[in-house]
């Protein structure tokens, strides 16, 4: 048992003491919130129609190729709804998860021993939308955006981040029919504040 507990704290001990330049794979967890999307096309009866906002969490694990350029898989999920609004007051339509998968190149300034780490990044990938009333649809989307990574400690830091994040919406061979998941929108122009707590290894 003693060596057991000997072995883990020795790797420990040179995981902790590993290199800043060794260390190219991070991991986060996020949290944010994304606010509400005005929607095109309105009904002369509706004063609103949007995207509800709402709050959104996620997964992102990044590695380091270079001193300064990253490959990023991000994950995100938002509880949201399509909401529409009369003189007589407001009321979700239905409700949608908008989960997010995409691929991002990331840009690190400065260098790796600083504590303060401003990024920016840009990428594509998928926007799945679902609920129960309708049929679940995936759309392409881009992502770009930029915010900054503290590391108080070498393994374990914080980073927060602003991110634009259109979607396509439109269908071919739809017309002007406006399905759930259309919105007789071109895009989606959605914009995303989130953080997390970031491990380095």
């Amino acid at each position: 048992m003693r060596r057991a507990h000997g072995l883990i704290v020795l790797v420990v001990l040179c995981f902790a003491s590993a290199p800043m330049q060794a260390q190219r794979w991070e991991v986060s967890g996020l949290s944010g919130f994304v606010p509400s999307v005005d929607l095109d096309r309105r009904a002369p009866e509706l004063n609103q129609i949007d995207i509800r906002g709402g709050y959104t969490w996620g997964l992102q694990t990044s590695r380091l190729f270079t001193p300064h350029w990253a490959a990023e898989a991000l994950w995100t999920q938002q509880s949201s709804a399509l909401e529409i609004g009369t003189i007589a007051g407001t009321g979700d339509l239905f409700t949608i998860s908008i989960r997010q998968l995409q691929g991002n190149a990331v840009y690190r300034f400065g260098s790796a021993d600083k504590h303060l780490q401003p990024f920016a990044f840009v990428g594509f990938g998928a926007t799945f939308f679902h609920a129960d009333e309708v049929p679940s649809e995936t759309k392409f989307s881009l992502g770009l955006g930029g915010g900054a990574k503290y590391f108080p400690w070498r393994n374990v830091g914080i980073r927060g981040h602003v991110r634009y994040a259109p979607t396509n919406l439109n269908d071919r061979g739809s017309g002007d029919f406006c399905d759930p998941f259309g919105f007789c929108n071109g895009l989606l122009r959605q914009v995303e504040f989130a953080g997390g707590v970031v491990l380095r290894f």
